[in-house]
């Protein structure tokens, strides 16, 4: 070991660390050495019998380094406020990156060990971090966040309220965050920090802006009340030439040894038909609040068959017919929403009918939750809940709280909490309502809506069967009942799905998922790193596009539509479109419907060319594995008004891929209503060419070893 004695530190391998305390002080990739600011090596989070957090400090600790075996072990011990209490963390170089494992012991008897935040690299100001939240976001502003209680950072745990609104879930993982990682980029490096942990344990996924403009990256691990807390995982931070995509690379070649992975290419039968996704509520106008107390033109179900049919026809194309507000009981109001609105045999007409035609019905749901009140229509489960104690039944909060977070406010769709998952009764309940659908002829259940990602949200109660911090526990409970539910179907092809990509833990039994990447335009700019990792084991589709029409101006960039269904398509996607009135194609859920519409012609042409490709080049977009481009690409671009600001798009979007027999192809979308020109530069060549309107390419590798362009369009 090297030892510099200027700056007090101590030089190891990759990495520097401080001498009087191991706070990280740098890593470096040959020459080039990123530093990380000397934070605080890790945090603790302490939960008090009576419900308070005490949060400890590494640089609070005594502080000792020794080596073993192949192996650099930090000691922090002696902390002033509790002696006994002391925290050995192993660190070993491994196939050019740093690997930590804690080992945390002598926890007070009257505290439990609610999480761990280690080791807690602080980045230079400037960069761009990936976040996996949502599918994945490119952030080059991380204090932006702040601005706003809801989404600003906040050490994770029950998910109460601030400042009179809901506390954000954050990176909230196996859950909105569906990874376990996140990057750094800057000047052609890239910084991975991940958990590889196969028990997928409850953790934040997260970044902090700090005040002198550097941001902390943060694993915020549950722990479970462990005592000793012995984990069987490793945190991995790699510094390397590369950009986001290198780092889900890593997270990518780690997953695949998850033996809870599900088998690559072997997707549902529906999904492989490629059926475009048409979403339209029965009750309401396009808006999940206000009143409901009757049906829109779309009830009687078969009402809404015309149109079916019409964009089966249009669209070249079978049809997935989702639906909004269909419940029986009240819209967003679980557990209880069967039977549907109008009785089972109104809704069998409709199902009937879409079968003989070759497409499919599929139902919204709302997930885990428990309605004590609907705001929309006169419905109310409270005197229930009262006479048969069934809060004991649900979350709590460190102090006994209850409440739940998720559409749940006087202004929102209703009141109530969240179920607990380990407790007998919300399991019996969920899986009793389940069966109630997939008996009925339906393909798909979205049944886990607000549960983002397949979450199960953190409990504290003393008196439920798991231990009264959150930990690894949530993930077993999810993924037990996960298995139950799917296991119930006995052969019977429903696809269950949840809101969000499902989280990795939950892939196996979630396989078909309405994704939310439209949100992440209020965050920075949307990026497929989800489909990069997972998309030979899952296909999803583009979503119901909630809350698009907040983020982005209609009047400054009516064609974002396009732009966006163009964005699903080279990310791997079924597409998806939102219906308004008579049958009109909308911007997304939840847009007025006086909102004027985007040019139908238009998404229809762009819809009808880019799902005959999708068929065409499943091999690529259906079974293959995205790449990072090996084409430079020049085009024109396109303004696409977001938050008040202009951000400049390139005209024509790309995606690499390499099917499972080896071949190699990349694809490049014109969304735009005029033709564009490109020049591809691959190989020290480059080569010209126009891409009609509304239209995409497939340009295989091979083509740069020939003097001819043999790019394939429909």
């Amino acid at each position: 070991m090297e030892r510099i004695k200027r700056e007090m530190t101590v030089l190891r391998g990759s990495f520097r660390f401080q001498e009087n305390d191991g706070s990280l002080v740098s890593v470096s990739s040959g020459n080039h050495e990123l530093p990380l600011s000397g934070a605080p090596f890790f945090s603790l989070g302490l939960r008090s019998q009576t419900g308070e957090l005490v949060t400890l400090s590494s640089a609070d600790f005594r502080f000792s380094c020794t080596e073993e075996n192949d192996a650099l072990l930090f000691h922090h011990s002696g902390h002033p406020g509790f002696p006994e209490l002391c925290v050995r963390t192993a660190i070993r170089e491994q196939d050019g990156m740093l690997h930590f494992r804690p080992d945390v012991r002598n926890v007070p008897f009257e505290y439990l060990l609610e999480w761990i935040d280690l080791p807690q690299p602080v980045l230079p100001e400037g960069g761009t971090i990936f976040w996996p939240q949502l599918e994945g976001v490119l952030i080059d502003d991380p204090r932006a966040r702040q601005n706003s209680p809801w989404s600003r950072y906040h050490v994770l745990g029950f998910l109460g309220r601030t400042e009179g609104i809901a506390y954000s879930e954050g990176g909230y993982y196996p859950g909105v965050c569906q990874m376990q990682f996140l990057s750094w980029e800057k000047d052609g490096y890239v910084l991975y920090f991940g958990a590889h942990d196969l028990k997928h344990g409850t953790k934040a996924v997260e970044y902090e802006p700090l005040e002198d403009g550097t941001v902390r990256l943060s694993l915020q691990t549950f722990c479970g009340g462990a005592e000793p807390y012995l984990p069987e995982f490793d945190y991995v931070l790699s510094f390397r030439r590369g950009n986001w995509m290198d780092a889900c690379s890593i997270y990518r070649e780690w997953i695949s040894h998850d033996p809870r992975m599900p088998e690559k290419g072997r997707l549902p039968a529906l999904v492989k038909e490629s059926p475009v996704v048409v979403i339209y509520p029965v009750r309401g106008y396009g808006d999940d609040k206000g009143r409901m107390d009757t049906c829109n033109e779309y009830y009687p179900y078969v009402n809404a068959l015309p149109h079916v049919e019409n964009y089966a026809e249009r669209f070249e194309s079978k049809v997935l017919a989702l639906l909004m507000h269909w419940e029986g009981t009240a819209p967003w109001a679980p557990p209880y929403v069967w039977p549907p609105c109008g009785g089972e045999e109104e809704l069998k007409k409709f199902s009937d009918a879409l079968h003989a035609g070759g497409n499919y019905l599929g139902l919204y749901c709302s997930g885990t939750a428990w309605t004590q009140k609907s705001c929309i229509l006169a419905y109310s489960r409270e005197r229930e809940c009262e006479e048969k104690g069934l809060k004991r039944n649900m979350i709590r909060g460190p102090k006994g709280e209850i409440e739940a977070v998720i559409c749940c406010a006087p202004e929102a769709q209703r009141l109530g909490f969240d179920m607990c998952l380990t407790e007998e009764w919300p399991r019996r309940t969920l899986c009793n309502e389940f069966e109630k659908i997939r008996n009925a002829d339906v393909d798909y259940v979205q049944f886990f809506d607000q549960n983002l990602g397949g979450a199960y949200h953190a409990c504290y109660s003393r008196a439920h069967r798991h231990p009264a911090v959150p930990g690894a526990w949530q993930t077993e409970a999810m993924q037990s009942l996960l298995a139950e539910m799917t296991e119930s179907l006995r052969g019977k092809e429903v696809l269950l799905g949840c809101e969000g990509a499902a989280a990795d833990a939950y892939l196996r039994h979630l396989p078909f998922n309405d994704l939310r990447a439209c949100w992440n335009y209020t965050r920075g700019i949307p990026v497929p790193g989800y489909q990069f990792v997972f998309h030979e084991y899952c296909n999803n589709f583009m979503g119901n596009q909630c809350g698009i029409h907040a983020a982005v101006d209609c009047r400054i960039s009516p064609g974002h539509l396009l732009y966006r269904t163009a964005y699903a398509f080279i990310s791997g996607d079924l597409l998806s479109v939102v219906l308004k009135n008579a049958g009109r194609i909308h911007y997304g859920w939840g847009a007025s419907w006086d909102l004027p519409e985007p040019d139908q012609e238009s998404v229809i042409t762009l819809i009808r060319n880019l799902n005959a490709m999708r068929r065409k080049y499943g091999k690529f977009l259906q079974f293959g594995r995205m790449e990072k481009m090996r084409t430079e690409l020049t085009c024109g671009a396109w303004d696409l008004a977001v938050h008040g600001k202009i951000l400049s798009m390139p005209s024509v979007l790309s995606s690499a891929w390499t099917a499972p027999d080896g071949e190699q192809a990349e694809i490049f979308v014109n969304y735009l209503p005029e033709a564009q020109k490109i020049r591809l530069r691959n190989r020290g060549r480059e080569k010209t060419m126009e891409i009609p309107p509304l239209t995409a390419i497939a340009v295989p590798e091979s083509v740069f070893q020939s003097e001819s362009v043999r790019a394939c369009r429909i």
